[in-house]
């Protein structure tokens, strides 16, 4: 590619070897930010933005496997690269919440990608305040009636490896758009690294 990022295939593999048969399969969720000035959102903006300004606290650095427990609330890690936000949770949906991801979205565009150990799913991406695009990754035939499909074309670039029943692997493909889109790339280094929480209560309705 010409701006030195992978190539698709290539993305969409090392996806498959990093959820082989591990616990990432069973559900996660994320979310990565990309504001139209390039200036990285603070840390605060970030917290006011995924609660809806419903009490939430912003905790230490700390590892995955650390206990982010606080009084029920799940957590979310916040890692930054640059101007980009990434956001992800273990378990939880926060990022792809119908009201957390357009307030994410607001100057910016946001993407995120949810399922849990039952397969219930979501790709979403918001601009500007806005939803406008909310798919389940397991069937893309399904997807042309997507008014908005158009603006993202690097979903449309991944579709047929979102085919499980021709033995692709849908998350696999769901992370990869992700990474092409932004270039956000989830590792487990990067789940390894100590970095800042979110922690509260279910998100406030707009």
């Amino acid at each position: 590619m010409s701006d030195g990022r992978p190539a698709s295939p290539e993305v969409y593999r090392y996806y498959q070897r990093l959820l082989k048969d591990h616990w990432l399969e069973n559900g996660i969720c994320w979310t990565v930010v990309v504001p139209d000035d390039g200036k990285p959102l603070a840390l605060t903006e970030i917290g006011e933005r995924v609660s809806g300004g419903a009490s939430h606290a912003i905790h230490e650095a700390a590892r995955f496997e650390d206990d982010y427990s606080d009084e029920g609330a799940w957590a979310v890690l916040v890692g930054q690269s640059g101007s980009v936000t990434e956001l992800f949770e273990y378990n939880g949906f926060r990022g792809v919440h119908p009201q957390v991801l357009p307030r994410l979205s607001a100057g910016a565009r946001a993407y995120s990608v949810y399922w849990n150990v039952n397969a219930n799913n979501r790709v979403s991406f918001a601009a500007d305040g806005e939803t406008l695009l909310m798919v389940d990754a397991m069937y893309p035939e399904r997807w042309v009636h997507e008014p908005n499909l158009a603006r993202w074309p690097e979903l449309m670039d991944m579709a047929p490896n979102f085919r499980w029943r021709r033995g692709k692997s849908w998350r696999a493909a769901a992370l990869a758009t992700i990474e092409l889109t932004t270039g956000a790339r989830l590792s487990l280094e990067w789940l390894d690294q100590e970095r800042p929480y979110l922690t509260c209560q279910d998100p406030v309705v707009d």
